[in-house]
């Protein structure tokens, strides 16, 4: 309930936000989420799915799992010209041991608004906020109660072939504190057409004196296939635990509306 609160709070920022009028807008994609995401906005009246699929392995903890996803993905519509709403989730399989289980999991709703474009050496600033929605004791892979993200997003533009873009946030799921992010990512234009981004994450969980801090990795591989259309592969690397960990998801970001 404090998540939604917080939600209900922050999303009146996008009516005070100045609204500029975008004719035409370059192409945005969050594909693949992570804590780290640059803070543009899809522009208004425009709607976007963001669908991938992965396969995990996850032997870090004394476990082995085997986590696999058909289908994935994240929506989002632009309200207005500084504000976009999001909704997503996935179906999720999992193999622990010799037991499955399969259902419903990262199930959200939320927002992203930008509340500064940027100036010369002033990044560019967005706010992030995400309702995560709980299930029961029927669906293994949602919360027992409601949960929330929060974090502020930043880019800057270093070259015209590179940009750097960072963030710090909170999480709050079924621990007794939030957990607290930050990271950042070089976006690399190869060419027209092909990105490299490269990533650091960090996940302070505070609870494990051991594994207080879990450092990712993160490379990524997208492909501009059409103005509206973006290709993308990823695979995430644990800097703690390299090799004991193993993922890989391909997807594509695709602008369903045009304006």
């Amino acid at each position: 309930m404090r998540s939604l609160l917080l939600f209900l709070l922050f999303l009146p920022l996008s009516v005070m936000a100045q609204e500029t009028e975008e004719e035409t807008a370059e192409f945005t994609s969050d594909l693949f989420g992570g804590p780290v995401l640059a803070p543009d906005v899809m522009p208004k009246g425009r709607l976007q799915w963001e669908p991938y699929a992965f396969y995990q392995h996850d032997k870090m903890f004394d476990e082995d799992y085997h986590t696999w996803s058909p289908f994935s993905f994240v929506l989002r519509y632009g309200i207005s010209s500084t504000t976009e709403l999001r909704f997503q989730a996935a179906w999720l399989h999992t193999n622990d041991e010799g037991e499955n289980y399969h259902g419903i999991g990262d199930l959200a709703f939320g927002f992203k608004t930008k509340l500064f474009e940027g100036w010369k050496a002033v990044p560019a600033i967005s706010l992030l906020g995400n309702v995560y929605i709980p299930g029961g004791e029927n669906y293994s892979f949602l919360p027992d109660n409601f949960g929330g993200q929060l974090g502020l997003l930043f880019a800057n533009e270093l070259t015209s072939w590179c940009s750097l873009n960072y963030s710090g946030g909170l999480i709050w799921d079924d621990t007794p504190r939030p957990t607290v992010t930050w990271g950042a990512f070089f976006d690399i234009a190869l060419n027209d057409r092909l990105t490299l981004s490269l990533e650091e994450s960090n996940y302070y969980y505070g609870a494990d004196e051991d594994e207080q801090v879990q450092p990712w990795a993160c490379v990524t591989l997208s492909y501009q296939l059409k103005p509206r259309i973006e290709l993308g592969i990823c695979t995430d690397i644990s800097l703690r635990h390299h090799n004991r960990f193993f993922d890989v998801m391909v997807g594509v970001a695709w602008q369903l509306t045009k304006k």
